[in-house]
């Protein structure tokens, strides 16, 4: 959700400069993450037909992370079936009426994306003892020294857990098994004051959001 969030406020944001710059055809580039922690989704079709309208229209650019390149694309049948979801997914949502967001839906994702992103940055990158604890219960070290990456573990390498890529920020996590990166800022999000007949109205008529 906190990711998700993000996104649909950036991708608003996004049409509306596009709208001002006049005839410019957006495309958004999916990268479709193997685990719910890096914007992934088992149910590629239904999370392809629940975009935010005109942020797909017959244009999908995606990218499948690598550790599920065997799981979509492991042998030719398993590769066939894979396409065969992606183009049914991307010609249906052509023609498929999408739910227009209500302007309090709008407001509400503005509220649980700024409560949600508050809390995360202050365990993060706020709280003291979050990156001893971190170092402490993973194997965030030990992944950053294995030889099995198209690239370096961090942006920068004199960088704290800020300058981790996706990667090895997750698949710390998930050794764990916490999947900590999945579910924080999500119930503070989701607690903002006043909103609980919105988010049932949202979960109830809004595909993206359910």
């Amino acid at each position: 959700l906190l990711q998700y969030g993000h996104s649909t406020v950036a991708k608003r944001s996004l049409l509306k400069s596009l709208k001002r710059l006049g005839d410019v055809n957006s495309r958004f580039f999916h990268g479709k993450g193997g685990t719910v922690g890096r914007g992934g989704s088992p149910a590629v079709y239904r999370a392809v037909l629940s975009h935010p309208p005109n942020t797909i229209d017959g244009r999908f650019r995606v990218t499948e992370q690598g550790e599920m390149i065997t799981q979509s694309f492991g042998n030719q049948a398993i590769a066939e079936r894979t396409l065969d979801v992606y183009t049914a997914s991307v010609l249906r949502e052509k023609h498929h009426t999408t739910t227009i967001p209500k302007q309090q839906w709008r407001k509400a994702m503005d509220l649980i994306s700024e409560a949600s992103c508050s809390h995360y940055r202050q365990i993060v990158r706020e709280d003291p003892n979050f990156v001893p604890y971190f170092r402490a219960v993973t194997p965030e070290k030990q992944l950053s020294n294995l030889n099995v990456g198209s690239r370096p573990a961090k942006r920068n390498p004199k960088g704290g857990v800020e300058s981790l890529r996706a990667i090895p920020w997750i698949f710390a996590w998930s050794q764990t098994r916490c999947h900590l990166p999945a579910w924080l800022g999500v119930n503070e999000g989701l607690s903002v004051s006043g909103l609980e007949p919105t988010l049932q109205d949202m979960y109830k008529n809004w595909p993206w959001f359910r």
